[in-house]
């Protein structure tokens, strides 16, 4: 199902519907959203339109991504999706800002009433949209670009069984690391991952007791020189998921904070 609510802004289901809601609910006005009376200018009818303001295009959500790269200006005609806004989820303060009474830009009238209008079932994607980190966006979407390059081709190329097992002899630089500053990492900050939570011994039990990785919060392969490392300011203790999705890409290190901002947008 496709739910088309302009000219160019489409959404592939609700989820994604809500999301951009919450987008547009941001107190940050990274979209400025407002209603041209073209009517009074002689054309034949008022006009719904949007606009970007100090926000990259790809730092948007999908939908709203996939719209302006439609557009030439930073502009898109979405008429029938601003009347929507209006009618149906509260957008109804409108700011004259010349005087004309030509172009009226539209707020929401509070975070509450948008909110009221959202089912329950739907609130989570809301607020993914309302706490939408365009700068935390923006950088991973960048750094997946250089580190995921697949071309249509080789998405389609027919798969061929290969041998493994060969043994192959790598030649790279490898950074000394301290088992002692990894001991003193993990006694000053426990075994309890610092970013999502995760505990080894709750869900593996014994196995899992006294396990943990340590990452260091300036990667090693970024010193021009050996330093001295403060376990309990330059280490940080995570699970093994956290830790591959800070390393996730080659050209970029996640940070520790975006990695949290990530993982909260999505819990919401």
């Amino acid at each position: 199902m496709v739910l088309d609510w302009g000219n160019v802004l489409k959404f592939d289901n609700e989820k994604d519907y809500y999301e951009t809601l919450g987008f547009l609910s941001k107190d940050d006005e990274y979209i400025r959203i407002y209603t041209e009376s073209n009517d009074k200018a002689g054309a034949w009818a008022g006009q719904g339109r949007m606009s970007l303001r100090n926000v990259d295009i790809d730092s948007l959500p999908e939908s709203l991504r996939n719209a302006f790269k439609t557009s030439t200006d930073g502009r898109i005609s979405e008429t029938r999706y601003v009347r929507n806004l209006k009618e149906n989820h509260c957008f109804t303060k409108e700011v004259d800002p010349t005087g004309s009474d030509f172009t009226k830009r539209l707020y929401k009238e509070s975070l509450e009433k948008v909110l009221n209008t959202v089912p329950e079932e739907y609130e989570n994607d809301f607020y993914r949209g309302y706490h939408w980190n365009c700068e935390v966006v923006r950088r991973v979407r960048k750094a997946s670009r250089y580190d995921i390059n697949l071309s249509d081709e080789s998405q389609h190329e027919e798969i061929e069984h290969q041998t493994e097992g060969r043994r192959t002899v790598y030649y790279t630089t490898k950074y000394e690391r301290s088992a002692k500053n990894r001991e003193a990492a993990i006694q000053i900050h426990g075994t309890k991952c610092m970013i999502c939570g995760f505990d080894f011994e709750e869900k593996y039990g014994q196995l899992g007791k006294g396990y943990i990785e340590v990452h260091h919060i300036k990667p090693l392969s970024e010193l021009d020189e050996e330093i001295v490392v403060n376990p309990e300011t330059d280490l940080i203790c995570v699970c093994s998921n956290c830790h591959r999705m800070l390393h996730r890409f080659k050209s970029y290190i996640v940070s520790v904070e975006e990695l949290k901002q990530i993982i909260e947008d999505n819990e919401e």
